[in-house]
């Protein structure tokens, strides 16, 4: 008969990997906003931008353009948007004068579609 060997296994230790939760940093790309207020001028920067986009690039009329802008882009009550474009009279008036192109509004605001 044969003999039979017998090799010992041994389990190696497992050790505790440690506590895997961990808070989540968040990650914001501009740095400059730091306040409620800050975030509030840069939208409202956005949304001018996007009525002078759908007004005089896309030649939509101001009750259009308000709906779009109010029920599928910024999801703000449409007195909040004419509120705001009285506000922003001047970088409107800007952006007339120097008559941006969608190329030149994707370069300022790049998380939007300017097409």
């Amino acid at each position: 008969m044969q003999e039979k060997i017998v090799i010992p296994f041994t389990c190696p230790k497992i050790e505790k990997a440690g506590n895997r939760r961990g808070t989540r940093k968040a990650v914001s790309s501009d740095v400059a906003i730091t306040s409620r207020r800050d975030r509030l001028k840069k939208r409202n920067r956005l949304l001018t931008a996007r009525y002078y986009y759908w007004t005089e690039v896309k030649r939509r009329r101001f009750d259009d353009v308000l709906r779009i802008l109010s029920d599928n882009e910024f999801f703000v009550e449409e007195r909040t948007i004419s509120n705001t474009l009285v506000e922003q009279d001047d970088f409107y008036n800007e952006l007339l004068q120097s008559k941006l192109s969608s190329r030149k509004l994707k370069a300022m605001f790049p998380g939007f579609d300017w097409r």
